[in-house]
């Protein structure tokens, strides 16, 4: 048998006093008492640690092996015990995150390093993944939370509203938009118009099949041949547009223009969350994305 923390901890305090009566005042126990751990922790060993007369205590060579490493080996073990408590309130551990493409430009990678800065040993894995996939991830435990643009909720998900990104047509430095300080959707709409296929984020392209029907207007739409082209290869020729978040405005390309769409709603990030009890790493990210919107009023009126 093992012998438990708790009597290490009473020999551990005689071999350093040298004395049950002191030893026991200092763990608040009597002495009685003390004697009796100690001989207990000696019939588990299987050894003697102590030669113990009424006016000396003296160690035996088990003895001295014992507290020579006892030290080291309770404060590993308060080591142990710590980081379980720690990991039980989400201070550490490994958060699995999945994020569209479009929510990594800008928001993911803050809400990242705000993560790092309060929690450093929290280790996030993020994976990008298509937007409808991210809910049914989320849903069933393959990630722990999820950041998406124009999401759509699943039963067992929930959303929370992150980031309102004004929306903007993205043109190349040639195009007859690229000079405006603003455009409206009917001057958008004389343009071929880029969009993802409706199967890789279905609430993006509703939405924006909307704001051009409320407007009146169908642009002819060109869709995407991959879902995600850093390059903005179909931009270059210099009539399609495409219609993203401000976010994506970051670190264009020299040729590339991005001007903000006039009289129209946001772009809409989400936090993906089980409706279940969150793990505790998820709960602190959450808590710290949350904050991090209010802080940054990456929400209208405060969310």
């Amino acid at each position: 048998m093992t012998p438990e923390a708790r009597l290490l901890r009473y020999f551990l305090a005689v071999a350093e006093e040298e004395n049950f009566t002191r030893a026991a005042a200092r763990l608040h126990i009597a002495q009685p008492a003390l004697s009796a751990q100690i001989r207990q922790l000696e019939g588990q060993l299987g050894v003697r640690l102590l030669f113990r007369t009424t006016r000396v205590v003296r160690l035996t060579e088990a003895g001295r092996a014992v507290r020579d490493r006892g030290a080291a080996a309770l404060a590993a073990l308060d080591e142990v015990w710590d980081a379980a408590r720690r990991a039980g309130r989400g201070e550490l551990g490994r958060l699995r995150l999945a994020y569209s493409a479009s929510a990594g430009y800008g928001t993911v990678p803050q809400l990242v390093e705000a993560l790092a800065a309060v929690y450093p040993e929290i280790q996030v894995g993020a994976e990008v993944t298509r937007t409808p996939d991210i809910a049914h991830a989320v849903l069933a435990g393959s990630a722990d939370v999820g950041v998406a643009r124009s999401a759509v909720a699943v039963p067992g998900v929930r959303l929370r509203s992150l980031r309102a990104e004004r929306r903007g047509v993205l043109v190349s430095d040639g195009h007859p938009l690229a000079g405006a300080a603003e455009v409206g959707v009917a001057e958008v709409a004389e343009f071929p118009v880029l969009v993802h296929s409706r199967e890789a984020n279905p609430g993006h392209y509703d939405g924006l099949v909307e704001l051009f029907g409320q407007a009146g207007v169908q642009p002819a739409l060109v869709e995407r041949p991959v879902s995600f082209d850093p390059t903005q290869r179909l931009l270059r020729d210099g009539r399609v547009v495409g219609v993203v978040g401000e976010a994506s405005a970051d670190g264009l390309a020299d040729w590339l223009r991005w001007i903000p769409l006039r009289g129209v709603p946001p772009l809409w990030v989400q936090l993906v969350l089980s409706e279940g009890e969150l793990s505790p790493v998820a709960a602190r990210f959450a808590e710290v994305a949350v904050a991090m919107a209010e802080r940054e009023g990456w929400l209208p009126d405060g969310g």
